[in-house]
């Protein structure tokens, strides 16, 4: 069995089954202790300073992508 994917009537990826014995040698590998995410997020403080963006637009463009239900 292999990875399926779930679409919507527009095509649209909504969802994704995983075999069981992937999930379970996917949770294995990660620990519980492990921190999630950037671990120094001061590191990227300033990175969009010099893109000539606007990011309040960009932020709500990648809101849009979101779907609400």
């Amino acid at each position: 069995m292999s990875v399926q994917y779930i679409y919507d009537s527009a095509g649209k990826k909504t969802g994704v089954i995983i075999p069981i014995d992937l999930w379970e040698t996917l949770r294995d590998k990660r620990l519980a202790d492990e921190p999630v995410g950037i671990s120094d997020p001061g590191k990227y403080r300033g990175i969009y300073r010099d893109l000539k963006v606007d990011l309040k637009t960009e932020i709500r463009k990648l809101r849009d992508e979101w779907t609400r239900i």
